[in-house]
């Protein structure tokens, strides 16, 4: 047995294989010896070491030869995690649910949620700024003072930058800030952030967001006994985010809980199918139903 040395990490091995002489064909014996050579190896030999090491289980022909692959690993914790189901109005436990533990225990990456929130706030962004330069502002091109003989420092048109009433030099223009993103992070960003709600007892699961009536006042009274918004007293401001899966023709009750929230500071309401990363992560409390888990939990499972 010789042991070929190399650069690769891995165990080469170039059994000596008898050689057919003057044109004559290698006999049975010789190709099962060849065959037996190439299966099992009697030692094995680090590369660049001269100590050989002999096979420790079994014999020769027994070896586990060519050697194993490697095995996947099993994450040994359960696939969900349980969360209360919350009664909208009187915050009552109703349900436990078994949500997926991928989705909302999935580890927290601030640095994918700051490109996350970096990205969607330049789509935000106008980026309509502007001022006009010296060939946009009014003004005559023509040179106002001879070149020599005033003593003074040579000027030529009246709209230089310089000037009172000139154009601006090296101003803002109108552009988008717009940067692009991978899907894949976002979504990554997206876990990141329910993640962290869930671990910090911010994410309040309810059956429906059903209400009977549509007063502000009947709204904040309970935001406050369900322990979501701070009383009056504190002089706080809410931070309550409602993610509801609407459909394009709102509900009667889903309207009366946009127009109950719509005068109250701090409370915001968005569609399930538009969540954003920094809505979500700006907001204190964050407030979904069962069909907008559903929906979250199909997208952002990983495959």
């Amino acid at each position: 047995m010789q042991c070929i040395k190399g650069p690769a990490a891995r165990l080469v091995f170039a059994p000596r294989l008898p050689v057919a002489i003057k044109g004559f064909a290698l006999s049975q014996q010789a190709r099962a010896m060849s065959t037996d050579a190439l299966q099992a190896p009697s030692t094995l030999r680090p590369i660049g070491s001269k100590r050989r090491v002999t096979p420790s289980a079994g014999s020769v022909g027994t070896v586990n030869w060519p050697l194993p692959q490697g095995v996947r690993a099993v994450n040994p914790l359960p696939q969900t995690v349980q969360a209360w189901m919350m009664d909208f109005e009187t915050n009552d436990p109703v349900d436990i649910l078994d949500i997926e533990r991928s989705v909302f225990a999935a580890p927290i990456r601030t640095d994918i949620v700051h490109r996350a929130v970096t990205y969607e706030r330049n789509m935000k962004r106008q980026g309509t700024h502007s001022s006009r330069t010296r060939s946009e502002v009014r003004g005559s091109t023509r040179k106002i003072q001879p070149q020599k003989g005033t003593g003074q420092a040579r000027h030529g048109s009246r709209r230089a930058p310089q000037f009172v009433g000139g154009g601006k030099a090296h101003g803002p223009i109108s552009r988008s800030h717009a940067t692009d993103i991978q899907r894949k992070v976002w979504l990554m960003a997206l876990r990141s952030v329910l993640s962290a709600k869930y671990s910090q007892d911010q994410l309040v699961i309810v059956d429906n967001m059903e209400i009977e009536s549509h007063r502000t006042n009947e709204m904040y009274r309970m935001l406050i006994s369900n322990g979501w918004a701070p009383p009056p007293s504190t002089h706080k401001p809410a931070s309550i985010m409602l993610l509801p899966l609407m459909a394009p023709e709102l509900s009667k009750s889903l309207r009366n809980v946009e127009l109950a929230t719509r005068n109250i500071e701090g409370v915001s309401m968005m569609n399930a199918s538009d969540a954003e990363v920094y809505e979500i992560l700006r907001h204190d409390y964050l407030i979904m139903d069962r069909n907008a888990l559903n929906l979250l939990q199909g997208l952002l499972k990983p495959l």
